[in-house]
């Protein structure tokens, strides 16, 4: 069975779209939160999740959006997250208001930010040389999938895998191509994949939408 990670689209449907068409002969597909924020298609992503029933958790610019409440945000994660919650439709609002903090699948446990029972769920961030990494994986003694760092990593521990696919809507680690990963349950394998995209589309629809033109630039760069 193959199953596809992917996490921050952050409404990059142009990204989004490319990554689904690397996904296609995949079972399932899981998405590891911050479906919203930054960028101008909330509504497009969100529907073209549910069509294609990919299982998502909640991150923090989701749960934002979701609340209203943008402590804690830069100013262009707040313009945007503002932008997002007033052009967002009702039912995909209250689609996004009820995805869950985290899911237990067969192979992994997936989360946005950190295995938690709080909020650090959502917020705290889990960077590929964090020594935590291998007394998480110990303490559940399963997988783990991750989002939040918009940085693609996979480390192994005892038999035992913690992953971040990276973010397809936004990527931060000098790469501008959207990241996503394969994961095979049969041969417990986790593949790390990128694909291009274009991105002068969206750095457009930025502009046209009003959104900081910050947003679409950074995405040339990769980071």
């Amino acid at each position: 069975m193959k199953i596809g990670l992917i996490s921050d689209i952050h409404g990059n449907l142009v990204a989004l779209e490319e990554v689904l068409k690397s996904l296609n002969d995949c079972d399932e597909i899981y998405c590891a939160g911050d479906v919203v924020g930054y960028y101008p298609f909330p509504n497009e992503v969100v529907e073209i999740l549910r069509d294609n029933d990919v299982k998502c958790v909640m991150g923090n610019h989701d749960y934002a959006v979701v609340t209203g409440d943008f402590f804690g945000f830069n100013e262009y994660a707040r313009i945007a997250g503002e932008w997002t919650r007033k052009n967002l439709k009702e039912e995909n609002l209250d689609w996004l208001s009820e995805l869950p903090l985290k899911l237990e699948t067969e192979w992994f446990l997936i989360c946005h930010g950190m295995p938690a029972e709080d909020l650090r769920i959502i917020e705290e961030y889990i960077f590929p040389d964090d020594p935590r990494i291998e007394y998480i994986l110990e303490d559940l003694e399963e997988n783990v999938v991750v989002g939040h760092t918009h940085i693609q990593f996979v480390k192994w521990h005892r038999g035992l895998f913690f992953a971040n696919p990276g973010s397809v809507g936004q990527p931060r680690d000098g790469n501008p191509d959207s990241a996503f990963a394969i994961y095979d349950t049969e041969k417990n394998e986790i593949k790390l994949k990128r694909v291009k995209y274009n991105i002068q589309e969206v750095y457009d629809a930025v502009v046209k939408a009003g959104l900081p033109e910050f947003l679409g630039d950074r995405l040339f760069h990769g980071y």
